[in-house]
């Protein structure tokens, strides 16, 4: 870390966009693609190296590029097709026994008269529908698995292979109590720690990661906070240490506040 808040004077990392500490906004910065210096937005070329840091004026790239706009819409007009389909929507036919479940999709009829294009067309619109109907019928939106945070922690200790089949990849709403709150290293997203426990040499922690444009959930948490959090589990994410095992929540809600 090498600058401070311009509100509050905490100590942060080159590139972060907001305090930790007070959430106020920082002023943005762009890294040298070629030596990672760290510059201020604004400039156009980086301070340390001298490599530009932003695209070149499109306008000056196809300078070269004089043909008169009428002439290019000329060719335009030539090469429009002289006539356009009208798309028709198909829509599940209403009706049959308990009509609900998957019923309306496998009653559904295609209009009896198009041409060839409109007939492709509504037959990728009802595989579309036929598959997002069995997604949802088969599970697909099925309710996220509530567990509190030391159960997840207690199911990686016992077996951490086991503890991936359970919860990676999978919408979850876990409980617990705030332990830690601060920011990745390798990102400007925020992290709240809501479990951790050394078993056999190695600590296990459960990680909620939370994007940089939502650091005013953050700040508002105080430590001993209890917080219910939605989101994806992305399992164990690799850390310097190995003794160190992080099973990661991507927060979609924090407390029922939208949190992605």
């Amino acid at each position: 870390m090498s600058k401070k808040c311009k509100q509050c004077g905490c100590e942060l990392a080159d590139d972060a966009l907001f305090c930790v500490q007070c959430g106020a906004k920082q002023d943005p910065v762009v890294k040298c693609p070629k030596c990672g210096h760290v510059n201020p937005a604004a400039n156009d070329f980086c301070t340390e190296c001298g490599t530009r840091l932003k695209e070149a004026n499109p306008a000056e790239e196809t300078a070269g590029d004089t043909k008169p706009a009428d002439e290019k819409t000329a060719e335009q007009v030539q090469s429009a097709p002289e006539e356009t389909s009208k798309v028709v929507v198909a829509e599940p036919v209403s009706g049959g026994q308990g009509g609900g479940g998957n019923q309306g999709f496998q009653n559904f009829r295609m209009p009896p008269e198009g041409n060839g294009k409109k007939k492709k067309i509504l037959a990728i619109i009802g595989v579309l529908v036929v598959v997002l109907g069995l997604f949802f019928a088969f599970g697909g939106g099925s309710k996220p698995i509530q567990v509190k945070s030391g159960e997840i922690v207690d199911d990686y200790i016992r077996d951490q292979s086991s503890g991936d089949k359970k919860y990676k990849d999978k919408t979850v709403q876990v409980s617990g109590k705030v332990k830690w709150k601060g920011q990745f290293n390798n990102s400007q997203n925020y992290s709240i720690t809501l479990e951790s426990r050394e078993n056999g040499g190695k600590t296990y922690q459960v990680l909620v990661d939370v994007p940089a444009k939502r650091a005013s959930i953050v700040n508002d948490l105080k430590i001993g906070d209890f917080v219910n959090v939605k989101g994806k589990c992305v399992g164990i994410v690799k850390q310097k240490s190995p003794t160190l095992i992080s099973v990661q929540i991507k927060s979609t809600k924090i407390n029922d506040q939208d949190a992605d």
